[in-house]
């Protein structure tokens, strides 16, 4: 196998991580790879490219705020099971394709859209620091809809705050070309007791205030195993009303929060029929000695009593 194949089966594993488990896995891949062949600004790159995919939450000033990082070239969100990409010599360099980043200035700056701060990413470490030396380009939001992108932004914070908690949440609100373009990305770990997840959902409100938008939602269960959920719902176009900026801003964050209530409920009648309908089918009624089974301890204790003790 040569080194170009081993580094894309390593990227594939790298980019294809579970919510909060990246750097686990980048040390088992580590292992297996020499030190020479997965190098600092190709391991960034393949950050760049999971960070991107995932939305990750990058912790910014040590945490003191949060922001998500994005791309707007894919209208539905990519599975785990997608192909790994070819490899690319200047990692931190997107293709063409992909190189307009909802606020992305540059492979490792970007906009915290709350503050209008620069902030510096490291991709690898998913952190990152705020540059107050450096303004935000002009052209780095569409000013004919500030002010409604500002109350978007207000109105779906307080929403995450409600409705997110017990976990980390990011926001990003961007707008160009008279759109505005909302990303929520959430996260809740708890590696000590084999889980981890994450919500992702990405909106685009029009000119006419017609909303349209997909999550994406990942849980991963690994005690004693290795079970997955990935779905990602599209939700049809609806439009929004409002008399004033504030109010518009209401009612988007308002049909955001039905959307996304509407598939969790969805999620948990899943579950809750499954082990009637669909476990059900899967078991055998009987085991294959066609004889029920006792669950009374002192019965199985009793056989094995009268096994090692016969009667004589």
């Amino acid at each position: 196998m040569s080194h170009e194949e081993k580094l894309q089966i390593a990227q594939h594993f790298l980019i294809s991580s579970p919510p909060g488990q990246f750097d686990s896995v980048l040390a088992d891949v580590k292992k297996l790879l020499p030190d020479s062949l997965l190098t600092p600004p190709m391991l960034s790159g393949i950050a760049k490219a999971y960070n991107e995919r995932h939305s990750s939450i990058v912790s910014v000033d040590g945490g003191e705020s949060n922001i998500v990082i994005c791309k707007v070239s894919e209208s539905v969100f990519p599975f785990h099971n997608t192909p790994p990409p070819a490899l690319n010599p200047t990692p931190l360099h997107p293709p063409p394709s992909l190189s307009y980043q909802e606020g992305e200035i540059d492979p490792t700056k970007y906009v915290n859209t709350v503050t209008k701060k620069l902030i510096k990413v490291n991709h690898t470490t998913r952190t990152g620091k705020t540059d107050s030396t450096k303004p935000l380009p002009p052209t780095t939001f569409d000013s004919s809809v500030e002010s409604k992108r500002l109350a978007i932004q207000t109105e779906v914070q307080n929403y995450l705050s409600k409705h997110f908690s017990g976990g980390v949440t990011a926001l990003g609100v961007y707008s160009s070309n008279k759109k505005i373009t909302v990303v929520i990305s959430g996260e809740k770990l708890n590696l000590k007791n084999y889980w981890s997840g994450s919500w992702v959902s990405k909106w685009t409100v029009t000119t006419n205030n017609e909303v349209s938008g997909n999550s994406k939602i990942i849980a991963h269960y690994f005690e004693e195993g290795n079970v997955q959920l990935n779905t990602t719902k599209t939700f049809p176009e609806f439009k929004c009303e409002g008399g004033s900026d504030e109010s518009l801003a209401k009612s988007v964050a308002t049909k955001i929060g039905e959307c996304e209530q509407a598939l969790q409920l969805g999620l948990y009648q899943m579950y809750g029929a499954m082990s009637e309908e669909t476990l059900k089918s899967m078991r055998r009624v009987l085991p294959v000695t066609r004889t029920k089974m006792e669950w009374n301890s002192a019965a199985h204790k009793m056989t094995k009593q009268l096994t090692n003790n016969p009667v004589k």
